[in-house]
């Protein structure tokens, strides 16, 4: 972010000093006509020399403010002026000079740090590994986008808004750049207008435009600051001069005019130089602007998320403007899919009070600075269908960084398995199975030397289905119990899936992906915490079609009636949240 500051610091600086250039501009164009009508240049002075001398002697006294004015005399009399070398041969002070090229030089400095920071910064963002699973689009897209986003964050930080990076990083590759999955671009932007209240048009590339201007634009103009480009009268396009000409050629272009006694030619030249560098400065503090405007809308979102209250069966338009926002920014189809099925947006922002209770504030107690990385536990009844779905699902980026499965598929674990997942101690060469129906071959054969990693994995998985602990369950009080001071063993954070039991009815069977994607999007508008998700549930296939040749090809399966189970040194495991586990994983010893 250091280089995002300064950019933004640089742009700042730019705008303000391009702004007075303009204004210096428009006094030179008038000195220039002054002196043309008070002297009649192009006949009583009568050589280009003396023309150039008073062209010189009007730019050192508008530069100067004033601190010039003695050389117009001296130019007017014939001595010879330059804009480069012979003015302090005319009587200007060395001094003078240096005040004159002042602005120039700067304006030339400035320039050159903001081209020297954007190439920096895009380097740093090209560099950057968003994991492999990271949403589509070209590599341009994407380090444009990571650029708008680094520097929205610097405005936010240089405002005191709490927004976080993550957030800003997924409105923009919902909004400005290309994102495959997710809503299409015109359904997702008319959700999102509605959502953060903005005043959104699409432009022609179908992407979506806040008051007009586009922050991949912005981008793209910043990369124009500073670079020369040949200027040329009668060819110039509007805006080119305002970013892509330094401010010396133009001086130089406004001197040939002179040398050519076109007087007036070059007046008018510089005023229109003035006019398009201050259209080219409001367009960028246009874009600016929005971007600002933009953050303010997202800490509204992020602050109806705060204050979501308690477990509800119904949508207030607060709730459903969290839901528009949601839904537009989501990256992945399937995600969405789910959620535009009836009744899907009350299950899931009630997953996400869910998480903001348990989660949230365990890691508020555990003092988890932001950006900081956590190991999470989710401790649920599972299942597997004959669906299957990518695994990219389960590693939503960057938050989820990794999400590890341990048992094969269509296979049961008991309260020593799930418990030492929770302590993460579970050892590969640890692992003992056992299957209840007398099938002699139930041991996956061959039995990876690896747990199912989501993130590595290139092949579909069967959709996993977790079920909540109700009051009906014996675990149900133990884990009630635990909850009161959360749950954690050695910096794991352990969420078992357990619902109020006055708001039973609120929850039901939730594939792991919306339970996933519900803790991403917790976390990312919470303090970006960085987390590898742990499943601790059991994997049978509860009745639905066997499909035993993806299972062996994505990890490995096992018969039905199988169950894991590892050897566990109860010496030193916390008694309570041991029975626990016991309880609610070992009914499945039949």
């Amino acid at each position: 972010m250091e280089d995002a500051d300064k950019l933004c610091e640089s742009l700042l600086l730019w705008l303000e000093k391009r702004k007075e250039c303009a204004d210096k501009l428009s006094a030179l164009a008038q000195e220039l006509e002054d002196l043309h009508k008070s002297s009649n240049i192009s006949q009583v002075v009568g050589t280009a020399t003396s023309v150039l001398s008073i062209f010189a002697a009007a730019l050192a006294t508008v530069f100067t403010g004033g601190l010039a004015a003695p050389l117009q005399a001296a130019a007017a009399a014939g001595s010879v002026v330059s804009i480069t070398s012979t003015l302090v041969e005319a009587g200007v002070s060395s001094s003078t000079m240096n005040t004159a090229t002042a602005l120039i030089t700067e304006d030339q400095k400035i320039g050159k740090n903001i081209q020297e920071l954007l190439r920096g910064l895009r380097e740093r963002c090209g560099g950057k590994q968003l994991g492999a699973h990271a949403s589509g689009g070209s590599t341009s897209d994407t380090v444009e986008c990571e650029v708008a986003t680094l520097l929205m964050g610097a405005l936010a930080g240089r405002n005191k808004i709490p927004v976080p990076l993550d957030m800003l990083r997924s409105f923009n590759r919902a909004t400005f750049f290309h994102q495959e999955g997710g809503l299409n671009s015109a359904d997702a932007h008319g959700l999102i207008s509605k959502a953060v209240g903005l005043v959104v048009n699409l432009g022609k590339s179908g992407m979506i435009e806040v008051s007009k201007v586009s922050a991949k634009e912005m981008v793209k103009d910043m990369g124009s600051i500073g670079m020369r480009t040949a200027v040329k009268t009668g060819s110039r396009l509007l805006g080119m001069i305002g970013l892509d000409v330094p401010l010396y050629d133009l001086i130089v272009r406004c001197e040939e005019m002179v040398k050519g006694n076109q007087v007036t030619e070059a007046s008018q030249f510089l005023r229109d130089s003035a006019r398009e560098i201050l259209e080219a400065g409001s367009k960028l503090k246009d874009q600016l602007n929005a971007m600002h405007e933009i953050i303010q809308k997202l800490l509204r979102v992020k602050k109806l998320v705060k204050d979501l209250g308690g477990y509800s069966l119904t949508m207030t338009e607060a709730d459903q403007n969290i839901m528009n926002y949601i839904i537009a920014t989501c990256p992945d189809s399937t995600v969405v899919s789910w959620l535009l099925q009836p009744n899907r947006q009350t299950e899931f922002l009630n997953l996400i009070r869910f998480f903001d209770e348990k989660l949230i504030g365990l890691l508020e107690d555990l003092r988890k600075p932001q950006g900081s990385h956590v190991d999470i536990v989710f401790v649920a009844h599972g299942e597997i269908t004959d669906q299957f779905m990518p695994a990219s699902c389960l590693v939503p980026p960057p938050i989820i960084t990794e999400t590890i499965l341990y048992s094969p598929w269509n296979c049961k674990i008991d309260g020593y398995a799930a418990y030492s997942i929770a302590q993460g101690n579970i050892g590969l060469r640890n692992r003992v199975f056992h299957n209840n129906n007398n099938i002699v071959q139930f041991e996956p054969n061959p039995l990876p030397d690896c747990w199912n990693r989501m993130r590595e994995s290139r092949l579909g998985i069967p959709m996993i289905l977790l079920s909540p602990v109700g009051p009906e369950d014996g675990a149900w009080r133990e884990f009630q119990a635990l909850q009161e001071g959360h749950i954690e063993i050695d910096g794991r954070v352990i969420i078992p899936y357990i619902v109020p039991q006055a708001s039973v009815t609120a929850y039901g069977k939730i594939p792991l992906y919306v339970f996933i994607f519900a803790s991403w999007f917790t976390l990312m508008v919470a303090n970006g915490t960085r987390a590898t998700v742990h499943l601790a549930a059991c994997l049978e296939r509860a009745g639905s079609t066997p499909r035993p040749q993806e299972w062996r090809a994505q990890y490995a399966w096992t018969n039905d009636g199988t169950l894991m189970t590892v050897n566990v040194d109860t010496v030193n495991v916390n008694p309570v949240l041991f029975r626990a586990f016991r309880s609610m994983f070992d009914r499945n010893i039949r």
